[in-house]
């Protein structure tokens, strides 16, 4: 993610970072599905992703000079999907879920829109599927996405993802608690830099 804002902000000659970055959104669906799934407390976890969120969003607006809502909302968005499919069991209930959850981040516009609500829900489902069939799934989803041009190509890298997760030994680590001083932190750093290395 770092690498990521690091080539978009201060060296967008440096595409092999733009290709290294988008591997981390679906990094962060994946821990998003293990927390949804093992935190025990879902309300006290949304809350910290939406204060988080909403103190970051002024930074990320004025850094990266957007009005869409960053990624910290659809992560959100994304968890607030899936404890209401493991609520609601009936498929078209689910469907209807997720419908909306895709209607919400595009019409809203969340970062990754659409895109980000379909790997949330696919990184759900590495331990419900079997791993070949999970791999076969998620690459198919990517490359439609590609040929539609719904995705870029600095975020095709974003299949690599698929296969790391699967590198997982399964054992419960230490809270990643930090993420949510250094994500808004990051932010005001790289854009302090930013704005010296313009002003000059």
């Amino acid at each position: 993610m770092v690498m990521d804002h690091v080539c978009y902000l201060l060296m967008p000659e440096f595409v092999i970072l733009h290709f290294i970055g988008r591997l981390s959104f679906p990094l962060f669906a994946w821990l998003l599905a293990k927390g949804e799934k093992h935190t025990r407390n879902v309300y006290r976890y949304g809350g910290r992703l939406l204060i988080t969120a909403i103190i970051s969003q002024p930074i990320y607006s004025f850094v990266f000079q957007r009005s869409s809502f960053n990624i910290l909302y659809t992560l959100l968005l994304g968890l607030v999907m899936l404890r209401l499919i493991k609520r609601y069991s009936q498929l078209w209930q689910q469907l209807i879920i997720t419908g909306l959850c895709v209607a919400v981040s595009e019409g809203l516009g969340f970062e990754y829109g659409a895109y980000g609500i379909g790997v949330i829900l696919l990184m759900s489902l590495t331990d419900k599927l079997r791993r070949r069939v999970w791999l076969i799934s998620w690459c198919i989803f990517h490359f439609i996405l590609i040929i539609l041009s719904v995705i870029n190509i600095f975020q095709s890298l974003a299949i690599i993802a698929g296969f790391i997760v699967f590198q997982f030994n399964g054992k419960q680590a230490s809270s990643a608690k930090w993420f949510y001083v250094f994500y808004p932190a990051h932010l005001i750093i790289l854009g302090i830099i930013n704005y010296l290395i313009q002003s000059r």
